[in-house]
C-alpha cells in the first residue's frame, strides 16, 4: 500500500431555505394536516376525506375476513 493518499475534492452542499413537504410528518407543519386535511378545509372537504378513508378501511376489512374464509375452506 504506497505511503502518498489522494485527497478527493469534497462538494458543500447549500442548505436550501425553504424544505420540501415530504420531510416533515403530520404533526409538524407539512403542507398537507393529518388525513390529507388542511387547516381552513371546508367541511364537505373534510367529511369526503373522512368517508373515503373509512370505506378504505371497511372494504380492507372485507377482503380479509373473505379470504381468510376461503383459505380455510380450501384447507378443511
Amino acid at each position: 500500500m504506497s505511503k502518498k493518499l489522494k485527497t478527493l475534492p469534497m462538494v458543500t452542499r447549500e442548505q436550501e431555505a425553504k424544505e420540501s413537504c415530504g420531510t416533515k410528518g403530520c404533526g409538524t407543519g407539512a403542507c398537507a394536516g393529518g388525513f390529507g386535511i388542511k387547516a381552513g378545509s371546508e367541511k364537505s372537504v373534510v367529511y369526503r376525506n373522512i368517508l373515503v378513508y373509512l370505506l378504505i378501511g371497511i372494504v380492507m376489512l372485507l377482503t380479509a375476513y373473505i379470504t381468510l374464509n376461503i383459505i380455510t375452506s380450501i384447507l378443511n
